[in-house]
């Protein structure tokens, strides 16, 4: 609310402040002083918030990045959400900013991650009746496992966490569904999502698009011939009756991807 009557006395400096741009280029010198500058493309700009023992991630989503970032950067007063005034650090230094490919999936980091307390060690407090938020990933040569709720700590040497990338109960409901997706991706072996996890193997440890999906998982990241193969899945079911399940399955994994990106550049920053 706070942000949406900021935008309205932003329009009211419009004129003003286009003027500035065009006219004088030292606060464009000053803003990229210490970061680099953001493109005109979706995402959301952030201000990760540290205390002794907790964290909070202020976002705000935004189409035109590079646009917001300048507008934030010279009135910042105007942008309540992002609680730059209580930065210990000027807003140069604090705010910070995440590129993605569409405006909806910016929003959707918000929703799951933006304005929530996460404690900084999150291994050092949590127990079998409080097992965290984050989702733990265990990688083996032939399956992948996902759980959701950790209810013991004997293997974590052999877990990467992943951060908490999502609500497990709606997580596992789209996961139950999308064994048929995830057979069109890879040779499917075994396929479980129930009691708190989901795990995957296939009859091919070798196949390429399962090795990128296990990429994917792990570092928010992976190889542009995979996301190039799920393109061409799209393009050759274009006449099918399945082709809006397809493009939603494939939204989930770049949106997921996104976040676990996301997470990590945030575990840097800790």
């Amino acid at each position: 609310m706070f942000d949406e009557i900021s935008f309205l006395v932003q329009e009211t400096l419009k004129g003003a402040e286009n003027a500035t741009q065009v006219k004088d280029d030292s606060f464009l010198r000053e803003a990229t002083t210490h970061q680099q500058m953001p493109d005109e493309v979706p995402g959301f700009l952030y201000h990760l918030q540290k205390k002794a023992s907790t964290f909070v991630i202020r976002i705000l989503p935004c189409e035109n990045l590079k646009q917001d970032f300048l507008s934030v950067l010279k009135y910042p007063d105007l942008y309540p959400s992002l609680r730059l005034s209580e930065a210990q650090e000027s807003p140069e230094r604090a705010l910070s900013f995440y590129e993605c490919d569409r405006f909806e999936v910016a929003q959707s980091i918000k929703s799951i991650l933006g304005n929530k307390r996460f404690p900084m060690f999150e291994e050092h407090i949590f127990n079998v009746s409080d097992p965290g938020d984050s989702w733990w990933l265990k990688t083996e040569q032939d399956r992948l496992t996902v759980l959701f709720k950790l209810s013991h700590t004997e293997d974590m040497e052999k877990l990467t966490k992943l951060g908490p990338l999502g609500d497990p109960t709606k997580t596992m409901q789209i996961l139950e569904n999308l064994y048929g997706y995830f057979k069109m991706i890879f040779p499917v072996g075994d396929y479980v999502c129930a009691h708190g996890q989901w795990s995957v193997s296939t009859d091919n440890f070798d196949d390429k698009n399962f090795q990128y999906l296990k990429q994917l998982l792990k570092n928010g990241e992976t190889s542009h011939d995979f996301w190039e193969y799920l393109r061409k899945l799209e393009f050759e079911a274009v006449e099918k009756n399945y082709l809006s399940s397809l493009q939603k399955a494939n939204y989930f994994l770049m949106e997921l991807s996104c976040m676990r990106n996301f997470w990590k550049i945030v575990e840097t920053k800790l």
